[in-house]
């Protein structure tokens, strides 16, 4: 591949995702935009020569059984490091993003989020194997199989989630936080008062970046962030926006049954009634913390009302694994599932190939990262990207800074090596890219010759559906454990989190652009 001399920043998960389906489509995504070199500059405040950094949060995890249709990746300025896709699911990823996008992110701090990352998959696996292992036991077998396990892996989840608070607050640069250039507050007395989108903001901002808060407690504020942000003019229309009950581990969203059974449904409207109390007295406290004056002087009001709250939460959690047990006789619902105009043998070699264009594109991935990684410490501009036509990459050797440590004297060597290997692995997935797009030529001839469709947009338009049912077979499982993290008796909390947390990465979801610090407030709603 011809070397791209535009930078790109590598994002796999999500240019995977928008390549399975280009190759199939009838018009492939366009090009992606040039990306500014986000580590250079980030702004201006409005008022002053305050540098604005990047804030990043992670992607909202779709409510149950939800239809994910390929999306390109995200393009242009601030597009989100592609190494955040495999920590999307956790407490520190706005204080992760910001480091990985500035450069800030030491040695030390990588290795301990990297041996987090390790411990926590293997973790989840074992959870995951006991539990198909468990499958086809009586219900009896399979709650004390499963209870056993979680008293093995309760200390280790434990020290795990504590360790992902310390990562939290060891990551987080006290000025490169969401309010930290912030001029407006929810406790001034503003005439126009503040939208539903501005309070969301700042329970979110809050749900990642305040120290004291209990970890249920941080969840809680996302639940409130996602219901502001669907907030309608009548409760009518805010039920439209929002029709899915959250249940935990939150921000996990499902359908509540139609057809609970009387005890269940009184449970489910307890402990509804129950935490809306909760989240009322969160957001009370929130709202009257924000912007106040030298908080420190009236004490941690954020960890007095964690304490307060301790005991209510896990007595929620016991009210909600009651519900759980009381629906576990009820037969699962189907998925409703959308049928494929193609042949049972086409179809096949839709998904065969869908399954080989993302494989190859992760052994791309993980062979140029193994040579990034190797190359941390030369004075280096790496970027890549995927697009239709394969690999796009730049090596750009970085400017001599005046009083800097000058570069080793192999450093140019090193370089010339590194643009080397990337480009023999950009050379070698175009090898296979080639055979990809034979393939999916070969599809549309014999769908168009069984079809008989006549146009081409219905052809296109044929297997567009046959991608998108390839795609969501390809989740049924990841919505298995979705399901199986909400539902399953016998689980933990904190093992109900950990299952949540390994779907939310294994469904790839796009991640969200970054946005710079704000400072004042929009002149209008």
């Amino acid at each position: 591949m011809i070397p791209d001399p535009r930078p790109q920043s590598p994002r796999p998960a999500a240019a995977r995702r928008a390549l399975r389906f280009s190759l199939l489509a009838a018009a492939v995504w366009a090009p992606l935009a040039a990306q500014d070199d986000p580590a250079r500059d980030f702004g201006r405040a409005e008022r002053g020569y305050v540098q604005r950094a990047p804030i990043f949060f992670p992607p909202t995890p779709p409510p149950l059984g939800r239809a994910l249709p390929p999306t390109p990746p995200t393009e242009g300025r601030l597009a989100a490091p592609a190494e955040l896709s495999a920590h999307v699911a956790e407490p520190f990823y706005p204080q992760l993003a910001t480091r990985l996008a500035t450069r800030n992110l030491p040695d030390r701090l990588r290795a301990r989020v990297e041996a987090y990352r390790t411990r926590k998959a293997t973790l989840a696996e074992e959870l995951r194997a006991e539990l198909a292992r468990t499958q086809p036991l009586p219900a009896a077998e399979r709650a004390a199989a499963l209870g056993g396990l979680a008293v093995r892996q309760r200390e280790p989840l434990r020290a795990l989630e504590a360790e992902a608070e310390e990562l939290r607050r060891d990551l987080q640069v006290g000025d490169q936080t969401w309010g930290a250039l912030r001029q407006w507050n929810l406790s001034s007395d503003e005439r126009r008062g503040f939208s539903p989108l501005e309070i969301a903001q700042v329970m979110r901002a809050y749900a990642y970046y305040q120290h004291g808060l209990l970890p249920a407690q941080r969840r809680l504020l996302r639940e409130i962030a996602l219901e502001l942000q669907a907030a309608g003019e009548t409760a009518e229309a805010a039920a439209v926006n929002q029709p899915h009950l959250f249940f935990p581990p939150e921000p996990a969203r499902v359908l509540p049954p139609e057809d609970l059974p009387p005890a269940v449904a009184t449970r489910l409207a307890t402990y509804q009634a129950r935490k809306a109390a909760l989240k009322k007295e969160l957001f009370d406290a929130v709202h009257a913390h924000d912007g106040q004056a030298f908080p420190w002087l009236r004490g941690n009001t954020m960890s007095a009302l964690a304490r307060r709250q301790e005991v209510a939460l896990v007595e929620l959690e016991q009210l909600a694994e009651e519900i759980r047990q009381g629906l576990a006789g009820n037969p699962e619902p189907a998925p409703l599932a959308e049928r494929t105009p193609l042949p049972p043998v086409l179809q096949e070699r839709v998904a065969a190939l869908l399954r080989e264009v993302a494989a190859a594109q992760q052994a791309a991935v993980a062979r140029i990262e193994a040579l990034l990684a190797g190359a941390r410490d030369l004075p280096v501009q790496t970027n890549y990207r995927f697009d239709a036509e394969g690999i796009r990459f730049v090596v750009v050797p970085l400017r001599q800074e005046r009083g800097a440590k000058p570069a080793a004297a192999d450093a140019p060597a090193r370089i010339a090596a590194l643009r080397e290997g990337i480009s023999a692995a950009a050379e070698d997935y175009g090898r296979r890219l080639a055979g990809f797009i034979n393939e999916r030529d070969a599809i549309r001839t014999e769908a168009g010759a069984l079809l008989q469709l006549g146009r081409a947009d219905r052809l296109d338009q044929a297997l567009q559906t046959a991608m998108r049912v390839a795609n969501a077979r390809e989740t049924q499982e990841v919505y298995r454990d979705y399901r199986t993290a909400l539902f399953a008796p016998g689980l933990s909390p904190e093992q109900r989190r950990l299952l949540f947390d390994h779907v939310i990465v294994r469904l790839e979801l796009p991640l969200p652009r970054g946005e710079l610090q704000p400072v004042n407030r929009q002149p209008t709603w």
